[in-house]
């Protein structure tokens, strides 16, 4: 039953594919969005595979907790009671005793080690319950459901850069579509596939307002996509928000030293940022990132996990953060590295990381210069990966989970390398070199 299921709403997602003007406009044949998404769909699955017969600890594998809590709140909730599922999913009433009574029943909607942080496995918790309605309790609809969001979210990306970088449309599918982390974790059910969902959406709807539309819907479209980035994971709506007003204050004032532009915006409201404290307590980042980073370090304790990294301890002080970002961004960019790795997983991040150093070199011999109007995406993909790259760096102690929190900004970084690589000028050089030997 559960395999007819699947397939009549996998026929229904092809279909989509097909007759939606936003994949039919996207500049990729149906053919290949069929093949891109179908590979997606069969890694989604292979990742529950991977869990249920390698890692076998379901109780601790986030692709079955969020899954399972969901699970109780349709099963004991909405069908007993649904206007207070529907209040669990908006957030209403959520501290109080009627309600309260269901939530201490499910397992992770309350983390062990409470922060000022926001919980975002709520999110996906409430994300699966929605999906409970339709998918008749089968794991594998929300495979496929959190697969299509990802998707979409993904081909927001393409279809942006695409604006400006049309010669490069395989560079772009490489880069958005088949990046082996990209594909892997961003293809379950996990934070990373909502978060491609939101990031893209925000960063397409972003483009068009500044670009070409400043229809009504681009801007609900933008606000929900923010929204839902403060409630997935608070801290890539933090390092993405900069480089977009710079942005918007270049096209505004049609600035033509672009790139300082961008490192003046981003230094001074990271700055702003972590003295918000003064302002009013609740905003004390600083102090947020220190409890976050004593959180995952609590965690890592407590499941014994393989793969820690030693950090520095962060503080109240700006200069524990300052001495700190050299090693962050080594940590959060380029591990684990080929000598770290020690299973399939950190294998394949590792040739990546190892991926991201060779185009970097060839960036240095084979530089191909953007034209003014290619510059903005360069710097947001350049700095929206550094910021992210020092943040996970700061305060993930775990390689594994590193691997996974990098995907995000792993669509970004690369297409800014390949669409500033001079592919010809590279063949040129090579061929030469070939014929100089023989």
């Amino acid at each position: 039953m559960e395999i007819i299921v699947v397939l009549f709403y996998f026929l229904i997602s092809i279909f989509l594919l097909k007759k939606w003007s936003f994949f039919k406009n996207s500049g990729i044949s149906f053919q290949t969005l069929s093949l891109l998404f179908s590979l997606k769909f069969i890694i989604g699955i292979s990742l529950f595979y991977v869990y249920t017969y390698y890692y076998t600890e379901r109780k601790t594998a986030d692709i079955f907790k969020y899954f399972d809590d969901a699970r109780y709140l349709y099963e004991h909730v909405y069908k007993i009671a649904p206007i207070r599922f529907w209040k669990i999913i908006f957030g209403f009433q959520n501290k109080s005793t009627e309600i309260h009574q269901y939530l201490i029943e499910t397992h992770y909607w309350f983390k062990p080690h409470a922060t000022n942080v926001f919980n975002d496995n709520r999110t996906v918790i409430r994300f699966n319950a929605v999906i409970y309605l339709f998918s008749f309790g089968f794991y594998h609809v929300h495979t496929l459901v959190l697969s299509m969001l990802s998707f979409i979210g993904l081909t927001c990306i393409y279809r942006s850069f695409l604006r400006e970088f049309e010669s490069k449309r395989k560079e772009l599918i490489v880069a958005c579509f088949l990046i082996p982390s990209v594909l892997f974790w961003g293809s379950g059910i996990l934070k990373e596939s909502i978060l491609l969902f939101g990031i893209g959406v925000l960063f397409y709807s972003f483009t068009k307002i500044l670009y070409i539309k400043k229809n009504t819907i681009y801007f609900i479209i933008a606000f929900l996509s923010l929204g839902l980035l403060a409630i997935t994971k608070t801290y890539v709506l933090i390092v993405i928000v900069p480089s977009m007003i710079a942005w918007i204050i270049i096209q505004k004032f049609n600035i033509k030293k672009i790139g300082r532009t961008f490192f003046y915006i981003n230094i001074g409201l990271i700055i702003c940022a972590f003295n918000l404290k003064y302002v009013h307590p609740s905003l004390d980042v600083r102090g947020n990132l220190k409890y976050k980073q004593r959180d995952f370090i609590n965690v890592a304790r407590d499941t014994k996990a393989g793969s820690t990294i030693s950090l520095g301890k962060l503080d109240d002080s700006a200069y524990s953060y300052i001495k700190n970002i050299p090693n962050s961004l080594i940590n959060g960019l380029f591990r684990p590295t080929i000598f770290e790795a020690k299973n399939l997983f950190s294998f394949s991040s590792a040739v990546e990381n190892l991926f991201i150093i060779i185009l970097l070199i060839l960036l240095l011999i084979f530089f191909k210069k953007p034209i003014e109007s290619q510059l903005p995406y360069i710097y947001f993909s350049i700095y929206f990966s550094i910021l992210l790259s020092i943040l996970i760096g700061l305060t993930v102690p775990v390689l594994g989970a590193v691997v996974r929190y990098k995907v995000p900004f792993i669509p970004f970084i690369i297409s800014a390398l390949l669409i500033c690589i001079d592919f010809n000028k590279m063949k040129t050089f090579f061929y030469k070199l070939k014929n100089e030997n023989n």
